[in-house]
């Protein structure tokens, strides 16, 4: 039998090693870790209350009947714009964008973890709403056709993955304070205001757009862990 040094010494240097910046698996890629569990606990106590409640939660109804208040013809065309920034067909061309980016700049191991980033998103939540099959709301009237399950919203989980993403390659270019908050908080703005749109068109509770946010949430985790475990490699053995 093999024993591992537990002495202290040894646990100092794996808790640096761990937080330290300039390893592969360091701080960023702890964090991502971190940040990993925190989403998945989250979403499953979501879930949980979801499902269990077997009825539409305070949240939901408060949350859909203000917003069905609002309805209005110049409101719906600013929610019908606002939405298809988390459409397959946005994120398709928005996705091929960005990666020819990297690829112009010579960041393939960054396109191919961004392209994958996406398409990993999508299937895993196109796989939770098989699983929950939660009906869409029938609440209010819809304001949009949709067909597939309800839980999570595949345009707020989309919409995370995306913007998310590009946050996480602003963080990893860019040291300055000033790029990151201002990414930051452009992402935190089309992904909130993506997922009060689905919840105003009555294709989703708000329950729906929370649990999207949160699988996003964990997607961006684990391609931000990829980009800072490759990307300082990949510089190594350029240089």
């Amino acid at each position: 039998m093999v024993w591992l040094p537990m002495d202290a010494a040894s646990i100092r240097a794996f808790v640096r090693r761990r937080f330290s910046r300039e390893e592969a698996v360091g701080l960023y890629f702890t964090l991502s870790l971190l940040a990993c569990v925190v989403v998945v606990v989250a979403f499953g106590v979501l879930a949980r209350e979801v499902f269990e409640a077997g009825a539409t939660g305070r949240l939901d109804a408060a949350a859909g009947g203000f917003l069905f208040g609002l309805r209005s013809p110049r409101i719906t065309a600013a929610m019908e714009a606002i939405t298809s920034l988390g459409h397959p067909a946005f994120l398709l061309v928005g996705t091929a964008v960005v990666c020819a980016g990297f690829v112009l700049r010579d960041h393939r191991v960054s396109a191919l973890l961004f392209s994958g980033s996406v398409a990993g998103g999508f299937a895993l939540n196109s796989a939770l709403k098989l699983a929950f099959a939660r009906a869409r709301p029938s609440a209010w009237p819809a304001l949009v056709k949709e067909t597939t399950y309800s839980f999570p919203s595949g345009h707020a989980a989309m919409t995370t993955v995306f913007f998310g993403g590009l946050v996480a390659v602003v963080f990893h270019l860019y040291p300055e304070r000033g790029p990151r908050l201002a990414a930051a908080a452009a992402a935190a703005a089309c992904i909130l205001a993506v997922a009060v749109s689905r919840v105003y068109l009555g294709a989703h509770w708000a329950t729906d757009t929370l649990a999207g946010v949160l699988v996003g949430l964990f997607w961006v985790a684990v391609y931000a862990a990829g980009v800072e475990a490759l990307g300082p490699r990949r510089r190594a053995r350029a240089g």
